[in-house]
């Protein structure tokens, strides 16, 4: 690979090098020249296992929870919205039976 290249990492290979600097005895300098990576990406990688680590065992939402409440609160406003547009538009039609008869 050339230096301009950049190595894109599945989030598998993230685990599994980050469990290895944690379960064995080589160093983080060894690891990073291992996979060729630079110890801040390895830092980096290794708080964000751990910050999951956490939110899981805690039960605190993640960023996808946090997306997932919005769209909920977006979707009830919606339906909201909906009925009382449907509510409104059932009062007109009602209204213009009368009319009609």
């Amino acid at each position: 690979m050339s230096s301009t290249t950049k190595r894109v990492w599945t989030a598998e290979e993230k685990v599994r090098i980050v469990l290895e600097s944690l379960t064995t005895s080589i160093n983080v300098a060894e690891l990073c020249r291992k996979y060729a990576i630079n110890p801040n990406v390895y830092y980096r990688w290794k708080q964000r296992f751990i910050d999951g680590g956490k939110a899981a065992l805690t039960g605190k939402s993640d960023r996808h929870g946090a997306a997932k409440d919005a769209e909920i609160e977006r979707l009830k406003n919606l339906i909201g919205e909906l009925t009382i547009a449907n509510d409104s538009m059932k009062k007109v039609l009602e209204g213009q039976g009368k009319k009609w008869q």
